[in-house]
């Protein structure tokens, strides 16, 4: 980070000193007003590369890992609420410059109704208490009790089964519990509650415990983090291992926007099936060489240091499966918490804290990983820093002083000429920039073909991979609904009528919930893993591209410098347009593929599973009627073929729904996908090229007119002194910057 805020700071020294040039230069009329508002804003630009760019690392990892602890370790803060619930479906995120506060959004009461009312539709309620009634509205006493009602009702039936636990139940028990003491905060919109340093540990009340966190929207802190520098964005992201679908959708989607990583790892439990889930997508993202690892130790756990060496090295043997030459830290981050909260611990924590003080080896070993972690993420932040600096700021800067130089000579030169002969040959001069210039729409129509050409190939890529008789994306996630299987429990309750109804509508259920979890884990990783694979070949192409265009540039350029050297004007090389950095591609990031976890996505199914339902049980009741209380005749009836055609009847028609969802979705998605990412990376793409083409040419050209203009003044008037000695400070003060820049671009390269 040092060396990045001390390139930062002389990047800045040095766009003054061009500014103060420019203005001394324009204030004697020594260049024309079309080259300083030209040096002017490049000089803008340079100012804007060096306000950073928000820069985002997610802190990943299951649940209980410790994900807050680590960001309240490096806050040096007990910030975040330490073992939060699981229920969340938003990202805590804190920002590092500001002063310390932030806010927390809760929900609107219609948002709020319109989510529980969603929920409760999404769960085997018994279908003849709810059937028929209005959405609940959690505000009125009777609905609260109710829905409490239901819930107990549940909780029975899943002990009885033994089946899991549904999400969208977590939900409404959340809101259920929540309501008491968050529903004087919420109104009819949204509602943003603020904090500052005195009041932001408030924020704990709303996002710190499940049943409040259920009305929480959205929430942003900030808290300074030195180590990690301003605009900068942490997140306690949800954890891997949570049984929502849409919390790992949700952290898909933060990781396609992140530039580093922090992968924490329990020491207690060390690597598990869900974390082998989130590195495949890591693996997909090609993210591991951002990535940290952080083993949380639980110096509790290990008696001595042997142990906990054991444990490393068995993590990263494990790591190293899928990661090549992990970056591992181990350290406890409550220990070093704790070393910087001190005596604001509660007084049981600081026992232990002493505790752990006394095994000397175990401290010495958490010391020094922490202190390696800080140290190597101070770096890497430094060096995307750095980069960003050295690809914008520091090769425009170049320009702009490389412009200056050239001007300020070719100036000062016609000054030392003989007018005479400049004049005769203003027209060839004039001539040879013409002929440059030309080159440009040359290069214009190039990249206009290429961009065309690019959208064409990306169109057909996109449309066959999506196809649905020979892409493999859409043709086996459809395959995986044919072939979801009805399991034989389900039919035990067949002989009776009863509980039938209430047996398919939980086969609904955890049909609806499998196909949302393949969706979010197989279907969005496939289709991020086709992005990348797209955004690498756009990369090649873009590099491959730009290596023929500046082939026919330079050499045209070469060309001019040439006629330019015959008249002794001497023009300085230009940056090498084969190093333009297209790293800003990376912001634009493909859509993630939500459908079925959206829980509105499935309206239209359960209405129809209603309907085929609501005709099968129409059926048993007639059995029943016709029967009496025979309920041998009942048993018999259902091992007719007419039960086996009526119950795969209601199966089919769930899957019909949902193939046909899907179907429309994938297409809706095709075209997403093409232009919200493909095209917008192309159309990016294309237009920074012919953008930095433009640059140089710009800067390469004189204004020969104007030169000779400001020549015959000073030749006929008493300034001549004064304006020579301008030029030669600007030639001065221009050549030892290109020099140093030049040197500051290699220096940094070799780092």
């Amino acid at each position: 980070m040092n060396d990045y805020l001390q390139l930062k700071k002389k990047i800045q020294r040095r766009t003054e000193l061009l500014d103060d040039t420019i203005r001394e230069l324009e204030g004697h009329c020594l260049v024309d007003g079309a080259a300083t508002s030209r040096w002017r804003e490049h000089l803008g630009q340079v100012r804007t590369s060096l306000q950073d760019a928000l820069l985002r690392i997610a802190v990943v990892g299951s649940v209980k890992s410790g994900k807050s602890t680590l960001i309240n370790t490096l806050a040096g803060s007990d910030l975040l609420r330490r073992g939060a619930g699981i229920i969340t479906a938003f990202i805590t995120r804190v920002h590092t410059d500001g002063d310390i506060g932030g806010w927390v959004e809760l929900k609107s009461w219609p948002q709020v109704t319109d989510e529980l009312n969603v929920a409760l539709h999404m769960l085997p309620v018994f279908q003849e208490e709810a059937e028929g009634s209005a959405s609940l509205d959690i505000r009125h006493p009777e609905d609260r009790r109710r829905l409490k009602t239901w819930l107990e009702k549940m909780q029975t039936e899943w002990r009885q089964t033994r089946a899991p636990i549904d999400p969208h139940f977590m939900i409404l028990n959340g809101y259920l519990e929540g309501y008491a003491k968050v529903h004087e905060n919420v109104g009819e919109t949204v509602n943003r509650l603020i904090f500052d340093q005195h009041t932001i540990g408030l924020h704990r009340h709303y996002v710190g415990y499940e049943g409040q966190a259920a009305y929480v929207r959205d929430m942003a802190l900030r808290h300074p983090i030195p180590r990690l520098g301003e605009k900068v964005e942490i997140a306690d992201c949800q954890g891997s291992d949570s049984p929502n679908p849409l919390h790992f959708a949700l952290l898909q989607h933060y990781l396609l926007g992140s530039h580093f990583l922090f992968y924490v790892i329990s020491s207690r439990t060390g690597l598990r099936e869900a974390d082998f889930k989130l590195l495949d997508f890591i693996k997909t993202l090609r993210m591991f060489s951002q990535t940290f690892f952080v083993l949380n130790v639980d110096l509790d756990a290990h008696p001595h240091e042997e142990d906990l060496g054991r444990l490393v090295e068995r993590v990263r043997k494990e790591l190293s499966w899928l990661v090549p030459d992990p970056r591992l830290y181990a350290f406890s981050a409550l220990y070093h918490l704790g070393e910087q909260l001190g005596d604001a611990l509660p007084e049981r924590e600081l026992r232990r804290l002493d505790l752990w003080r006394e095994e000397e080896s175990l401290a010495r070993r958490t010391e020094a990983g922490f202190a390696s972690f800080r140290e190597d993420v101070g770096q890497r932040i430094g060096g995307q820093r750095t980069r960003v600096l050295l690809g914008s700021g520091l090769s425009r800067l170049g320009m702009v002083a490389g412009g200056i130089l050239d001007t300020a000579r070719a100036q000062k030169r016609f000054m030392d000429h003989n007018l005479g002969s400049l004049r005769k040959s203003e027209g060839f001069l004039k001539g040879k920039q013409k002929a440059f210039q030309a080159i440009l729409g040359t290069l214009e129509n190039a990249i206009a073909g290429l961009k065309e050409s690019l959208a064409r190939e990306l169109s057909s890529a996109v449309d066959q991979y999506f196809d649905f008789h020979t892409g493999r994306i859409v043709k086996e996630t459809l395959d995986m609904i044919d072939l979801y299987p009805v399991d034989p429990e389900y039919r035990k309750h067949l002989g009776d009528y009863r509980q039938l109804v209430r047996e398919l509508h939980r086969f609904y259920m955890e049909f609806r919930q499998s196909l949302s979890r393949y969706l979010v884990e197989i279907v969005n990783l496939r289709v991020i893993e086709f992005a990348k694979e797209e955004e690498a070949f756009l990369n090649e192409r873009f590099k491959l591209s730009s290596h023929a265009f500046w082939s026919l540039f330079s050499t045209a350029l070469e060309d001019y410098q040439r006629e330019m050297a015959r008249f002794q004007i001497e023009l300085r090389p230009i940056g090498n347009i084969q190093e333009c950095d297209l790293s800003f591609l990376a912001a634009i990031t493909p859509p993630t593929f939500s459908a079925f976890v959206d829980q509105e996505a499935v309206g239209r199914g359960v209405m129809l599973i209603k309907f085929g339902l609501g005709r099968f049980t129409r059926f048993l009741l007639g059995l029943k009627a016709h029967v009496g209380r025979r309920k041998d005749f009942i048993q018999a009836a259902f091992e007719t073929s007419r039960e086996s055609e009526s119950l795969q009847e209601a199966i089919s028609l769930v899957k019909a729904e949902a193939k046909c969802e899907l179907a429309y979705a994938f297409r809706d998605y095709q075209k997403t996908f093409k232009t919200a990412y493909l095209y917008l990376m192309l159309e990016a793409g294309t237009g920074h090229l012919l953008g930095e083409f433009k640059t140089r040419a710009e800067m390469a050209q004189l204004d020969f007119a104007t030169l000779l203009k400001q020549s015959e003044l000073e030749e006929d008037g008493n300034g001549y002194r004064p304006v020579v000695e301008i030029l030669n400070r600007a030639v001065q003060a221009t050549e030892a910057m290109a020099g140093e820049l030049s040197e500051m671009r290699c220096a940094v390269k070799l780092e």
